[in-house]
């Protein structure tokens, strides 16, 4: 509780999101909830998706939800991309629609080629879920291609 409190404590918002990151790891569930509380507040949204990004994997079911809530209402395209991506890797917690996974694949296309390439892995049991094998096999072709046009 007591490095929380110095957290919330660090003028600087990209400080701030780095070290609730650090700790999201080591901080007991009850207090998660306040450390979501903190990344939410946090008005630069590069550091707010970041600081959210950070907290993931350490959330009860609950409070993902609240944190998927707030990734999406990151303004600037790119960063939301980044928060959301981040979501990917604990999609089985997740209960969306398949609408609601098409609107974040769509977001992730702000992603930059290295970022959308690393985010694959994870696209592509969401891929099996709405498709089949060869759906993803499409899609590593579209981007085989995207990257031959510009390496």
């Amino acid at each position: 509780p007591e490095a929380l409190a110095v957290t919330r404590e660090i003028a600087s918002e990209s400080s701030r999101a780095g070290e609730l990151s650090s700790l999201a790891k080591q901080l007991p569930l009850e207090l998660l909830s306040e450390a979501l509380d903190m990344a939410e507040s946090i008005k630069d949204e590069e550091a707010r998706a970041r600081a959210i990004t950070g907290l993931i994997k350490y959330l009860s079911d609950s409070l993902l939800s609240r944190a998927l809530t707030a990734a999406w209402q990151i303004q600037d395209a790119y960063y939301r991309a980044k928060a959301l991506s981040s979501f990917l890797a604990v999609s089985e917690r997740l209960t969306l629609t398949p609408e609601d996974w098409l609107k974040m694949l769509e977001v992730l296309a702000y992603l930059n080629r290295d970022g959308l390439i690393r985010e694959l892995p994870h696209i592509r049991s969401l891929m099996l879920d709405f498709g089949d094998e060869q759906t993803f096999s499409d899609v590593l072709q579209v981007v085989r291609d995207v990257c031959r046009q510009w390496p």
